[in-house]
């Protein structure tokens, strides 16, 4: 006859096992353990510059960027972030003259859809530097989605990418297609 162990370290084995069996059940390893236990994806936007002239990119909000500054034709800017006082990742857009500095902004909420924005600070000849107008509609994405400012002269278009590590968007600047979109300069909301 056989005697079989009753101890704790019997107890502790067993407990081992089963844990294993559960960990190699459920298809979780340590390379993709992270992302899945991730309560909120962050958001990543790329700023790229197809316009004929350089533009200037600055992030005042981000964990991380690449290429901030003076971003010359064919070149692209990005940066991502997780929340900042409800935005993700954010910062400022200067194109040639006359043009208004844009502010823009991308977010990753935790409900409802992913959104980016772009919206123009008023003339500060008028005396007022902290009014902004939104150009384009801060309302959620889906997958593919695009908003698009036009003012005749040059395009802003962003567009939201499939998921990756993060929710991912790209705003492009580019020569007008002919087609007004929006005010210039943006004025009381969305155009």
């Amino acid at each position: 006859m056989t005697s079989v162990s009753r101890g704790p370290g019997s107890f502790l084995a067993s407990f081992l096992a089963l844990t294993a069996i559960v960990a190699g059940a459920s298809g979780c390893t340590s390379t993709d353990a992270g992302p899945r236990l991730a309560a909120n994806l962050g958001t990543r936007i790329c700023i790229v510059n197809s316009w004929t002239e350089s533009v200037n990119v600055t992030y005042d909000l981000k964990d991380t960027s690449i290429g901030e500054g003076d971003i010359p034709p064919g070149y692209q800017s990005c940066a991502e972030g997780t929340r900042f006082d409800f935005t993700d990742v954010g910062g400022d857009l200067v194109l040639p003259d006359p043009a208004q500095p844009f502010d823009f902004s991308a977010t990753n909420p935790w409900f409802g859809a992913p959104y980016a924005y772009i919206s123009q600070r008023e003339d500060p000849s008028l005396g007022n530097q902290l009014t902004y107008h939104l150009c384009t509609s801060e309302s959620g994405f889906d997958v593919g989605a695009t908003r698009i400012w036009d003012n005749g002269t040059y395009r802003i278009t962003i567009k939201r990418l499939p998921d990756d590590q993060w929710k991912e968007f790209t705003l492009v600047i580019e020569p007008s297609q002919g087609q007004r979109v929006g005010n210039d300069p943006c004025k009381g909301g969305p155009g």
